[in-house]
């Protein structure tokens, strides 16, 4: 009876480790270069599974490689191993893991693992020998975690030629907004452009404070990348200047923005950034300011040539000159900060300057010609020389500050006087020991918080940015009267929420619930004064950040009555359908 195929004793197949490596056709083909290539892939672990391992099958066999030999490396060296990987996701899913926690750690490891062995001269070959796009490289782009990936590589390896390439067809088709890194978009002009576009457009067209603040400190972060982003956005910016007068403003705020950003970073930008308001014209005002910027300390010879040039000459430089961020930073500080020291000689040297960089405008005459309008120098001198001397007497006695309140009040219309104050207010508060006077002066010193939110909108950010600090600090000495003055900073940011800084207050309020860092009983005491002072109609965006506040029991159960006739209940009452909506996740 003939024995079937399988019953003989030696099995058809052999191990791979048996299996005689060529035979003498092979040694032939093996002195080939090619063929070795061809071969060394063929004998890859899971080559069968490659992507172009067709291709490398077709040019062995035209090489004169033969087809057995050919199946023989495929099938020795085939392990399997994304199947097993399916069949470990689906033991993880019988387990009881979330099939989409599964994915993520699958793909997490994955990307651990490409970014470990990650070639890019091996990369750069992928190019070289497809001649074209790989489809697979097209589809991973449609993945964000393949995205990240991506951008991940590009950090490390920014002169990689298919990481190039990659980034603009992630670009090209439409991401570009998630290139949030600036060295991977930095390398790639048209990856910059697009995506410098993306983010000024999210800056003019934010809806809320917020917003835009992200989108800025997003756009700062890759134009502050190096010396030549940094001038290519300038220039950009400075263009859209020239051709858009009628928003000056708001393209000279940005360059400001861009440059005291770049500042913070280190990078070298003072004559660049001098250089685009003009000021080469004039050699003097040039080298006073940049020997200045660049030591980012005023001294009383470059001030005073600086007087002198739009005090004293019969034709002033351009004022525009003296519009640079840093610059007027350093006077605010230099005449508003505790403990700094002006020499009586140069002190109306930087009175004078501060008043005309921030009062004077310039205006066409009849010939044309840009002329300095100063109709309001000398009241802004008069009003900030007056401010810096209750400040600078407050520095001894708090006294003179409650008897000057009222003068100060009426200086703090200038919005440079309400800076300079406000610096000198931070600069008071901050010092830990100042807490500890009396409630009287504290409460003084900070009411000029609540009148420069009434008076200068575009200050808010500042102010709700020295709360935050203050109500996150802490007090050892104080620690009986801790809940009480964390109540009192609450207030002034319950005071700024009346100036219609809304979201961002009620959005912090809402994180340090989030996180709990702030007491309930300190968010208990806001919501209810907060609930006092509003009423409806609620825009979506406030209803989304204040509501969850409501919706926990442990801050609102005693400001609830039974006749739900409360001010909680009324506010629930004008959001019906975001109460329910909440209260069904929690029966789920």
């Amino acid at each position: 009876m003939a024995e079937a195929p399988g019953d003989s004793g030696e099995s058809d197949y052999e191990p791979a480790e048996e299996l005689e490596d060529e035979s003498p056709n092979d040694v032939i083909e093996e002195d080939h270069e090619y063929l070795r290539h061809h071969i060394a892939t063929l004998k890859m672990d899971d080559a069968v599974l490659e992507p172009g391992i067709l291709k490398t099958f077709e040019d062995y066999l035209e090489l004169g490689g033969e087809s057995i030999n050919a199946i023989r490396y495929l099938s020795s060296g085939y392990k399997g191993l994304p199947l097993m990987i399916n069949v470990l996701v689906d033991w993880l899913h019988f387990a009881g893991c979330r099939r989409k926690d599964i994915q993520t750690l699958v793909e997490e490891h994955i990307k651990t693992l490409i970014i470990k062995d990650f070639d890019p001269k091996k990369a750069d070959l992928i190019f070289t020998e497809e001649g074209s796009t790989p489809s697979w490289l097209e589809e991973m782009i449609c993945f964000q975690t393949w995205r990240e990936l991506f951008y991940q590589l590009t950090d490390q390896y920014p002169d990689c030629l298919m990481l190039k390439f990659t980034m603009k067809l992630i670009a090209d088709a439409g991401y570009q907004g998630e290139i949030t890194s600036a060295s991977s978009a930095a390398h790639q002009p048209e990856v910059f452009c697009g995506l410098i576009k993306t983010l000024l457009t999210d800056i003019i067209t934010a809806s809320s404070p917020n917003e835009m603040e992200e989108s800025l400190k997003e756009f700062c972060q890759l134009v502050s990348h190096s010396q030549h982003t940094y001038f290519y956005s300038q220039a950009l910016i400075k263009t859209l200047e020239n051709r858009q007068p009628e928003n000056r403003q708001f393209t000279q705020w940005l360059a400001g923005e861009v440059q005291r950003d770049a500042r913070k970073r280190k990078l070298d930008v003072t004559n660049m950034t001098l250089h685009f308001n003009g000021i080469g014209s004039h050699a003097k005002v040039f080298e006073s300011l940049s020997s200045m910027l660049s030591r980012n300390a005023l001294n009383p010879a470059d001030v005073s040539a600086l007087y002198h040039c739009y005090a004293e000459e019969e034709k002033q430089p351009s004022v525009k000159f003296l519009h640079n961020a840093q610059f007027l930073e350093l006077l605010v500080q230099t005449l508003f900060k505790p403990g700094s020291n002006i020499n009586p000689d140069h002190k109306e040297k930087y009175l004078y300057l501060l008043a005309y960089a921030t009062s004077v405008y310039e205006a066409p005459n009849e010939d044309g010609e840009l002329v300095p309008i100063k109709d309001d120098l000398i009241g802004a001198q008069e009003a900030i020389e007056t401010a810096q001397g209750i400040c600078s007497g407050a520095n001894d006695s708090y006294t003179e500050l409650l008897t000057q309140i009222g003068k100060l009040f009426e200086c703090l219309r200038y919005p440079i006087v309400s800076m300079g104050v406000f610096r000198w207010v931070e600069s008071t508060v901050t010092n830990p020991s100042f807490f500890e006077v009396s409630a009287e002066t504290t409460s003084l010193v900070l009411v000029l918080l609540d009148e420069i939110a009434s008076c200068h909108p575009l200050q808010h950010t500042y102010i709700m940015s020295l709360l935050q600090r203050l109500l996150e600090a802490s007090y050892p000495s104080l620690e009986v009267q801790m809940q009480e003055l964390k109540r009192t900073f609450l207030d002034h940011m319950i005071h700024l929420l009346s100036c219609d800084h809304v979201i961002p207050v009620v959005s912090y309020i809402h994180k340090c619930m989030i996180s709990g860092t702030l007491d309930h009983s300190l968010i208990r005491y806001f919501v209810s004064e907060v609930l006092s002072i509003i009423g409806p109609p609620y825009s979506t965006e406030f209803t989304s950040v204040f509501l969850p506040l409501l919706q926990n029991d442990e801050i609102v159960s005693s400001l609830v009555s039974q006749t739900k006739d409360d001010p909680v209940s009324l506010f629930l009452a004008e959001c019906p359908h975001k109460s329910k909506k909440k209260k069904k996740s929690k029966n789920n």
